[in-house]
């Protein structure tokens, strides 16, 4: 298996090649997927196996749509930020509204089912301007199967836990200098 980097270094390169990134588009829809096959054919994909061409065609797609990048966070990090962007209520309330999208991914038992859930959130990570880490993507999705590798793990650590303590509803928030 070849490394993406490459891959993403070109695309960084090219992405105002509007006819490029609208082959690389193509890449979300099961009709119209052959005309990004040569634009990542030529990168390292195995167009023959069906687990590789999706993920390269889902992340190919993904920063043709939505070119924001990010390093070091995965696609946890990425749902949560999307729950709470723009939501003027408290982190659990937001996190809770956007949980059965989140739980929907983790419920996936192969890479394929999270690459077809995955346009929704690239396009809505798009539309709230949330960049999306596509390298760690392709890695993650690559590794989906893999139960050593722990993906699910890790996204559900970045989306429920990434550090922040729920308020205990009455309690009042009290700094550690705080005295009584």
């Amino acid at each position: 298996m070849s490394s993406i980097t490459p891959f993403f270094e070109f695309l960084n390169k090219r992405k105002d090649d509007r006819g490029l990134m609208a082959d690389l588009r193509h890449g979300f829809s099961k009709g119209t997927e052959y005309r990004a096959w040569p634009h990542i054919a030529k990168w390292g994909c195995d167009l023959e196996n069906e687990k590789s061409r999706l993920i390269w065609l889902t992340v190919a797609a993904g920063f043709a749509t939505h070119k924001q990048t990010v390093a070091c966070e995965n696609m946890g990090h990425t749902m949560r930020r999307l729950a709470l962007d723009g939501q003027g209520e408290s982190v659990e309330k937001a996190l809770k509204t956007f949980d059965a999208r989140f739980r929907r991914l983790l419920t996936c038992s192969s890479a394929k089912e999270v690459c077809d859930r995955l346009t929704g959130v690239i396009k809505a990570a798009e539309r709230k301007n949330v960049p999306v880490n596509y390298e760690k993507l392709f890695w993650d999705l690559m590794c989906w199967d893999n139960p050593e590798k722990e993906i699910k793990i890790k996204w559900a650590a970045q989306y429920w836990g990434a550090g922040e303590k729920p308020e205990q509803e009455g309690e009042e928030n009290v700094s550690d200098t705080d005295t009584h």
